[in-house]
């Protein structure tokens, strides 16, 4: 199989299943694709690329690896053309941010407590000053969450200063098309009350408020794949799904939801 930077996870894992044990002996975090459910919800979304900057290696390491189990790379892989001592230094960002007053948020401790930092991280950045830099401490690169950031107008940086630990620097650009950072408000969200009408007697329901991350996305992705025509999928969840929300527009899929406590809110995914 040909592959190159662009070529997703979930196609590599396809070809050959050794796939997940190369790029987990890189970064531990991509041993969860051994999980069939979580392999189909996260692979596809990940290029080698994308696993290479989570991993904090050269996409040529990546591919290098990829190659000992038989994959061939792609004329636009460019591997094959990078100078030898060029090859395994990783690729430099070339984004000029500002860093006049940096504010600090360690992920650590939170991700440590089993809970998901995306709310934490955009409380931060809608108490923050526009000008300032926000500096988010992790132990790997929030793909995820940095891709629904980029949309809201934000730039970002990175930097592994030791094993283990990862700088993004964030701050919002000075330009940005509004249309990149639009965004689905309330109201322009579908009325709950009547879509819960529209679908009476044609949703799934489920309830992922018990589980942990990330299994309610994971769980909520495979029912919605299963929707019949004019089927809704009825979610009783702890809170409003960030990560998911670009899963199910990308998909196609619209949402309407109601709020009923700190821990509960209801969710309705439909076509």
């Amino acid at each position: 199989m040909l592959i190159s930077a662009k070529t997703k996870i979930s196609k590599l894992i396809e070809h050959n299943e050794k796939t997940i044990d190369i790029i987990g002996s890189i970064n531990k975090h991509f041993r969860k694709l051994k999980n069939p459910l979580l392999r189909r919800a996260l692979a596809p979304r990940v290029n080698i690329a994308e696993a290479a900057r989570i991993g904090g290696v050269p996409v040529c390491v990546m591919i290098d690896k990829l190659k000992e189990i038989g994959f061939e790379t792609a004329d636009d892989c460019g591997c094959e053309t990078v100078l030898p001592k060029d090859k395994y230094r990783l690729d430099e960002t070339k984004i000029n941010m500002r860093k006049e007053t940096i504010e600090e948020l360690d992920v650590r401790p939170i991700l440590a407590g089993g809970t998901d930092p995306f709310d934490a991280i955009m409380a931060k950045l809608k108490t923050m000053h526009e000008k300032h830099t926000l500096k988010i401490i992790n132990t790997f690169e929030p793909i995820p969450l940095l891709n629904i950031l980029k949309k809201k107008g934000y730039v970002y940086v990175t930097e592994r200063p030791e094993e283990g630990v990862v700088w993004t620097y964030m701050e919002k650009a000075d330009e940005h098309p509004e249309a990149a950072g639009k965004t689905e408000t309330e109201s322009d969200q579908p009325v709950f009350e009547e879509i819960e009408t529209r679908f009476t007697g044609k949703m799934k329901e489920i309830d992922v408020r018990h589980l942990e991350m990330p299994l309610p996305m994971v769980t909520i992705l495979e029912e919605i794949e299963g929707l019949k025509e004019g089927e809704a999928l009825y979610v009783h969840h702890k809170k409003l799904p960030q990560y998911l929300l670009p899963e199910l527009e990308e998909r196609n899929f619209k949402w309407a939801s109601q709020d009923i406590d700190e821990s509960n809110i209801k969710l309705i995914i439909f076509k």
